[in-house]
């Protein structure tokens, strides 16, 4: 037994860089020291390996969720996500390394704080330089506010089995995603500031929306492993603390303010892009609009800022057939000429298929179509549920997942006595339920509640039961799995 000892203490002390720790201990006549492994464990040392295994699951779990149809239908990939996992790869490795190996020098304490703000400004990335991925997300997250919205204004219609005296709500773009920007003077106020943080760094409600475990684990491996160091240091802790703070904060302050200016201005050129335009200078508008909104790439979803853009085109003899194309398409969404404008957004995306502005107004007037189809001419017991329900399938054809399309279609199908393939849809719903932190409660409430009679109408009553109180208690809903059977 004590030559096992002797061996994994061995051991430990050669992956810890250290002697082996003693203790005396009598034994019979005489006093031994009898060498201890387990003193290797110490409170620094689990600290790091805790820190380690949290960036871990940062590095397995996703870093950001969105339906993957719509990512391949708009073109884009969440390709800083994984950037982001390969950071916390990296301190997993690190923070591991550490705790079995290399020392806790005042280099590597810098290291973590710098992944630690790197990691934080992780929605900032995103919502600026990945543009495609900002704007689904905030347009899912808008679609799920209306959609609630109509469940909460319509309760007893939607409850209803027939849907014979229900009206849908006509669907609005998502107009802008470029939505940091100084309205006015009261902007430079101390009150208004927060819109730097919430709107220029991205942490809104629409992005933290479809945020992944991942990239909460990672933020609590780098705290946890900040943590360790502090407490290896015993009494020179908080000194050591100060002492680091005043050597980080300096270059971290200036790397913040660089990026405030750079939201600031372009801000700015937008304004003095405004006056050139007001004063007719129109070749300078759009030579200045093609470089802020490749500077800026948020600009590009902005359709006040295209408008202007195309305009300046027109009037400089510098056209342009697709942003042609597109402000004729909103101008025909302005008068409610939904057909029309359809026909102007399908020109402008044929030639620029990864427009996804363009994409969200062709998607928006077809629903609204489908809308007007469903509602009637004259009173909401004048279903036109064929033409309205082939308009939805052709929406989602557009733009997959696309959340309120797919309550419109689920709702008209029943509405038609499609209560089977109303289900199909509810189910399509649960499953894009799958994508936010936190899912839609009167959404899925109403996927189950159609599920449930599709069952009824089967003949499946105990199953059309246990679909209801699905739908009314969340405490009964199963996996997704279960509930698409």
């Amino acid at each position: 037994m004590n030559n096992l000892l002797h061996y994994l203490n061995t051991i430990f002390s050669i992956l810890a860089g250290r002697l082996p720790v003693t203790e005396p201990v009598i034994d019979g006549q005489s006093q031994v020291k009898r060498k201890v492994w387990y003193n290797w464990f110490e409170r620094t040392r689990l600290t790091f390996l805790v820190a380690s295994f949290a960036l871990f699951l940062g590095v397995k779990s996703p870093w950001y969720s969105l339906p993957a149809a719509a990512l391949k239908t708009f073109d884009t990939n969440l390709v800083i996500a994984s950037a982001g996992r390969a950071i916390a790869l990296l301190f997993a490795l690190l923070a591991g390394a550490i705790a079995l190996w290399f020392s806790r020098s005042c280099a590597a304490r810098m290291l973590f704080w710098s992944g630690l703000v790197a990691v934080l400004l992780f929605p900032y990335f995103i919502t600026t330089w990945s543009p495609t991925v900002a704007f689904l997300s905030a347009a899912y997250y808008k679609q799920g506010v209306e959609a609630t919205h109509h469940v909460q204004r319509n309760f007893p219609k939607i409850q209803s089995q027939w849907k014979q005296n229900i009206t849908l709500s006509q669907p609005d773009p998502l107009k802008s995603i470029a939505s940091f920007s100084i309205k006015d003077s009261r902007f430079f106020q101390m009150s208004s500031w927060d819109l730097i943080w919430v709107e220029g760094f991205g942490y809104s409600n629409n992005f933290f929306a479809y945020i992944g475990r991942g990239w909460s684990a990672t933020v609590a491996g780098l705290v946890i492993g900040l943590i360790a160091f502090y407490l290896g240091l015993a009494e020179r802790s908080f000194n050591a603390l100060i002492s680091d703070m005043g050597k980080f904060l300096p270059w971290a302050g200036v790397a913040i303010a660089l990026l405030v200016v750079s939201m600031l201005l372009p801000n700015f050129i937008d304004r003095h892009i405004d006056t050139l335009y007001a004063q007719g200078q129109y070749r300078p508008v759009v030579t200045l609009s093609k470089i802020l909104k490749t500077c800026y790439p948020p600009l590009q979803g902005d359709t006040e800022f295209l408008r202007r853009e195309a305009e300046a085109g027109f009037y400089a003899n510098q056209l342009d057939s697709d942003a042609i194309a597109f402000v004729k398409g909103l101008e025909s969404y302005r008068r409610k000429d939904f057909i029309r404008a359809e026909e102007y957004f399908q020109n402008a995306l044929a030639t620029q298929p990864q427009n996804f502005l363009v994409r969200e107004y062709l998607t928006t007037s077809i629903l609204n179509q489908g809308v007007t189809y469903f509602n009637g001419p004259n009173s909401p017991t004048n279903h036109q549920t064929g033409l309205a329900i082939e308009r939805f399938e052709r929406a989602l054809q557009i733009f997959p997942a696309h959340i309120e399309a797919l309550y419109d279609l689920m709702l008209a199908r029943a509405a038609n006595g499609e209560f089977d393939r109303s289900a199909s849809v509810a189910r399509q719903i649960i499953e894009t339920q799958e994508y936010p932190q936190q899912s839609n409660l009167a959404l899925l409430g109403q996927a189950y509640l159609h599920n449930s009679w599709a069952s009824y109408h089967d003949g499946k009553i105990e199953k059309a039961w246990e679909q209801y109180r699905q739908s009314i208690d969340n405490k009964a809903w199963k996996d997704s799995g279960e509930a698409q059977e």
